[in-house]
């Protein structure tokens, strides 16, 4: 979490030099299967789909909303089954969602309130005249659901549409005038609370404000005022290109999402397509190229090459690439993709394993103005290795009966908790679990000699609960693991069975506020049963439980085109010791006490998530040679006067100073000269950390902060590296788990 919001933060202070980016593997395939009865259980945090309401009695309305329309016919209405799935949808979620609501005109409000916050979520397009006018049908949207109607929200899409079309004209005619970056002037960048805009002259004001402040951030990039309003004027034509691009089921999910995410914020309807990218994720399993695709522009860049991929393996493709065309078996198939949303292109590419997918290539040698190659690519089933467990073992010192002596510390890296259902349950015997992979690198690691063991789930973000109760029992004998509360008021204890310890030894679990759900059951449980110190950040606090429900399987009615999924939160989970991780979290045994940004990251910073709960504390044994509550409390001190005096990790703590301070800034000044000195006095501040840490790594310091800049974004990209440097919390870790078991060692010869 430290390292995510450190490069957020450098992204917006540092590497404005290019635009945003959405980043997105490829070629993903493999299924999310079903236990017997049609549903999964899950977890996941951060889980925040776009939505919105719906419609009736849309005649009249259809007539009001035409007149504004200006020729934006992108979106005219949804079909007859995406009225069918709202009304399921609808119903599914009164029958199985844990938290009890009514749909009446009260929550209708709130509904159609989540869904211009969807489409508007910085108040930078519609005016209080468009709200005034969305707002007199609020107490109406429940009437629209129980219908089935989306007519409503199609219009209010289609304004939207309008209204960012307008302002991408008004952008576009600003940047061809001279612009005064001389006043004293001030841009707000968090308008989540802002009122919206009286009129379109407001906007206008907002909107010049704007633009200065994207022309500033590009002359800070070191850009020419000539490349500047080049990039800026593409910049918002793709703009308006892009809300043209939005298919009808993607404004469907943004619909049906306003009506889930008004409940509570887990609650949300995957479209079929979505639902494929969900089931990627808890599998690992994927069937295509192998590479890490993202948008650049108008353009789809190839960011990284799976190693053994078959796009690897061509000896054709390498990172930096880019492609600007897509076919099917032979060259005279392929499409022109320039300009295509990401997902399209992603669509294309993905298929079925040993089918050819053929690309048109600019190899970025040769760059834009190259000739572009053509390649044939057979897709294969790949594994996303970077995204399953992984192990390294850390050597550090420890006072021994013969003096200082060397202990081996194994690290286990999970990024998630993820299982192949499907794989799994054709009896497949490589099936990717977490349970399976963590037990097998915790087997090398045992033949490697280690003495600790660390368990790393910083920025675990949750996953699979069947694989957390299972990973738990890895490291306790047998006993509960969670407490699991359902919408009918029932509380069960899902517990680990296995008697078979694999590890037995010292272990600390590190956490940091991107390890929500099952990442919190876990460290909960090992806190709990006292098996391992927890040492970090409070973590994110999503105490809830998520089921898949496969909205064809709750009808007899069939479609042309498949139905989504709707993943509906069933239950709240509990630890050993009756607290719940909602809304609190995990707090950490040692915690780093870092710097804090302003923005709550965490499932409090939610509207309309459900409150922390206590229920009775589950019997459990506590591990024999737990760490006593004064050891901890000595190795929590010592651990501090060890940092202050390690430059390293001193220098990272002024950096992460420097980062926060700078990323707590809610007003830019418009004034160039003063943003100038500013960004120079931030830059010189931020280059001289960076090479301190260089130096402290015995690798050159970086000449210039473009040079840093480019490093930054190519270590960020290379996610298939599996030679990570050890950060200086992760050894930190090391050395408190090797104190705490010297003083184990002390107090049992005692």
């Amino acid at each position: 979490m430290i390292n995510s919001m450190i490069n957020r933060i450098n992204y917006h202070l540092v590497l404005s030099r290019r635009a945003s980016i959405f980043a997105t593997l490829v070629i993903l395939g493999g299924c999310l299967s079903s236990p017997p009865n049609g549903t999964k259980l899950i977890e996941d945090a951060n889980a925040k789909e776009s939505t919105i309401g719906s419609t009736q009695t849309s005649a009249v309305i259809q007539t009001k909303v035409d007149k504004t329309q200006a020729d934006v016919t992108k979106i005219d209405h949804l079909s007859p089954r995406h009225s069918f799935e709202l009304k399921l949808v609808n119903k599914m979620l009164k029958r199985f969602h844990y938290k009890k609501f009514k749909l009446d005109d009260a929550f209708a409000a709130k509904i159609l309130d989540q869904y211009l916050d969807r489409l508007d979520p910085r108040k930078m397009y519609f005016t209080q005249a468009d709200i005034n006018q969305f707002n007199k049908y609020k107490n109406l949207v429940d009437d629209y659901i129980n219908a089935g109607e989306t007519e409503v929200a199609v219009n209010i899409f289609k304004i939207y549409q309008q209204r960012v079309k307008e302002r991408a004209k008004f952008a576009e005619s600003l940047i061809g005038k001279k612009l005064d970056l001389n006043t004293d002037e001030t841009y707000n960048l968090d308008r989540e609370e802002a009122a919206w805009a009286k009129d379109s002259k407001a906007l206008d004001a907002l909107w010049t404000k704007r633009i200065k402040n994207d022309y500033i951030n590009q002359i800070l990039a070191e850009k020419t005022p000539q490349e500047t309003a080049k990039k800026l004027s593409k910049r918002y034509q793709n703009m308006a290109k892009r809300s043209l691009q939005i298919k009808p089921n993607d404004l469907f999910q943004t619909i049906v999402n306003a009506y889930a995410s008004a409940i509570e914020p887990h609650t949300s309807y995957l479209s079929p397509r979505s639902s494929k990218q969900f089931d990627i994720q808890m599998s690992l399993s994927l069937s295509g190229i192998g590479a890490v695709l993202r948008t650049d522009e108008d353009y789809t860049k190839i960011v990284s090459v799976v190693p053994g991929g078959p796009a690897d393996l061509s000896g054709k493709i390498s990172a930096g690439d880019r492609i600007i065309g897509v076919g099917q078996k032979t060259k005279d198939s392929i499409k022109d993709i320039v300009g295509w949303r990401l997902s399209d292109v992603v669509n294309l590419i993905r298929g079925k394993k040993g089918t050819t997918v053929v690309l048109s290539i600019l190899p970025h040698e040769t760059g834009l103005s190259g000739k572009p190659e053509t390649v044939s690519i057979v897709r294969d089933k790949i594994k996303l290795e970077h995204q399953a467990a992984s192990k390294r073992i850390i050597e550090v010192d420890r006072p021994g009966s013969n003096g200082t002596e060397k202990v081996k510390v194994g690290v286990i890296k999970l990024p998630s908790f993820y299982i192949d259902f499907k794989a799994r349950n054709r009896g497949d015997t490589d099936y990717a679990g977490t349970t399976r992979d963590v037990k097998k690198l915790l087997l090398e690691l045992k033949k490697e000699g280690i003495n600790d063991l660390i368990i790393d789930l910083r920025g675990n973000g949750g996953g699979s609960l069947s694989e957390v109760v299972s990973l738990t029992g890895l490291f306790i004998k047998n006993g509960p693991v969670v407490q699991i509360n359902d919408s009918s008021g029932r509380t069960d204890i899902l517990r680990d069975n296995n008697p078979e310890v694999v590890w037995d030894g010292p272990m600390a679990v590190m956490i940091d506020k991107g390890s929500a759900s099952a990442s919190e059951i876990f460290a909960g449980a090992i806190q709990d049963y006292k098996r391992g110190i927890i040492i970090g950040e409070t973590s994110f606090g999503k105490g809830t439980v998520q089921t898949i429900l496969p909205l064809g399987s709750y009808t007899r009615k069939s479609f042309d085109k498949p139905l989504g999924q709707l993943k509906v939160t069933t239950a709240q989970f509990f630890r050993v010791n009756g607290d719940s991780t909602q809304h609190k979290g995990v707090v950490p045994d040692i915690s780093w006490n870092l710097p804090k940004i302003d923005a709550d990251l965490g499932e409090r910073a939610y509207k309309n998530a459900l409150p922390w709960r206590h229920l009775k504390a589950v019997p459990h044994n506590d591990y024999r040679h737990f760490f006593s509550p004064t050891a901890i409390k000595q190795a929590a001190e010592k651990s501090l006067q060890r940092r202050m005096h390690t430059p390293k990790y001193v220098t990272t703590l002024n950096r992460l100073k420097l980062l926060v301070k700078a990323g707590n800034e809610k007003t830019l000044s418009l004034n160039l000269k003063k943003r100038k000195e500013k960004r120079a006095k931030f830059n010189k501040q931020l280059l001289a950390l960076e090479n301190e840490l260089q130096t402290d790594d015995g690798l050159p310091a970086y000449k210039t902060i473009k040079e840093l800049q480019d490093a930054q974004e190519k270590k960020n990209d290379d996610i298939f590296t599996k030679k990570k440097d050890i950060d200086v919390f992760l050894n930190e870790t090391a050395h408190i788990l090797t104190d705490l078991q010297y003083s184990n060692q002390l107090s049992a010869a005692k």
